[in-house]
């Protein structure tokens, strides 16, 4: 199937001009070959709400159902005038000149970033990749919050003249290994072992599964004698309001049991009073 051309824009939500922070709340995608043109936007107010937490969630609400109307009056109009399937072949300079002039910068609280280009085997179906990836941020795991945990601590501890001290590494016996990202060693002796968590999800479920996880490979590395005395688990944890926090207690408890020191991620002096007291 050959890839169809595609020009899209991030719409963003920028309430307050004098901080210039802004949330993507939104996609436009216009595919003029394919004769398509579409557009999602965000229907959840309450990330937006929680970043701007001055703001009445009415505006966010009432600017996106104005914005929503006018995008829909765009489509009927870029139809008629250029991709009606009537015509035998669509007027890809007008569809792509009336594109630009509804995107083009404008100092208004619902504003359209730069104008971008992209290539598709369905153009639909980009359109939700991009909206998942740029307004639902999919790409945000766990895995890729322990990503930034783990480089957080890292350049802490460069910070701290100590960053050379630790290394990738395996940790166990013959019958079983653990990848950690941060190993002290001294010839063949472990000295420490520094492994960020990420638990703060808001499903108690996920946080026992995951935390869980980490609880087991502890046990069963202290089991086989594999573990030093000093392991640290720098964590992320979900807020106090929520269920999800018993279940962060949970495994808490279960790597304290296992000689685990456990601290907020965010405590950098206890992360180093850690490390200093090798």
């Amino acid at each position: 199937m050959n890839k169809v051309a595609c020009q899209y824009a991030l719409l963003r939500f920028r309430p307050f001009v004098e901080t210039g922070e802004f949330a993507n709340v939104g996609v436009v995608l216009l595919a003029p070959e394919a004769r398509f043109f579409g557009f999602r936007l965000l229907k959840r107010y309450g990330r937006i709400t929680q970043f701007f937490h001055q703001l009445d969630r009415k505006v966010y609400l009432n600017g996106r159902e104005l914005f929503k109307e006018e995008l829909n009056r765009f489509a009927a109009e870029l139809k008629h005038l250029a991709l009606d399937g009537r015509k035998r072949t669509p007027d890809v300079a007008l569809a792509q000149g009336l594109f630009a002039e509804l995107v083009r910068p404008r100092e208004a609280m619902l504003q359209f970033d730069e104008l971008r280009v992209a290539l598709a085997d369905d153009p639909k179906v980009k359109l939700n990749a991009l909206f998942d990836f740029y307004v639902e941020r999919n790409f945000v795991t766990k895995e890729y919050q322990e990503r930034l945990l783990e480089s957080s601590v890292r350049k802490l501890l460069y910070r701290a003249n100590v960053g050379a001290a630790f290394q990738a590494a395996k940790i166990g016996t013959d019958d079983f290994e653990v990848n950690f990202p941060f190993v002290r060693k001294e010839g063949d002796q472990t000295l420490q072992v520094i492994k960020p968590l990420f638990l703060a999800q808001p499903d108690s479920t996920r946080v026992l599964t995951h935390g869980g996880q980490w609880v087991d490979k502890v046990r069963r590395l202290r089991r086989r004698g594999a573990l030093p005395g000093q392991v640290l688990f720098p964590v992320s944890a979900p807020s106090q309001s929520t269920k999800a926090f018993h279940a962060f207690e949970e495994i808490q408890d279960d790597l304290k049991a296992q000689g685990v020191v456990v601290v907020p991620a965010v405590q950098e002096d206890r992360i180093l009073e850690f490390v200093r007291g090798h």
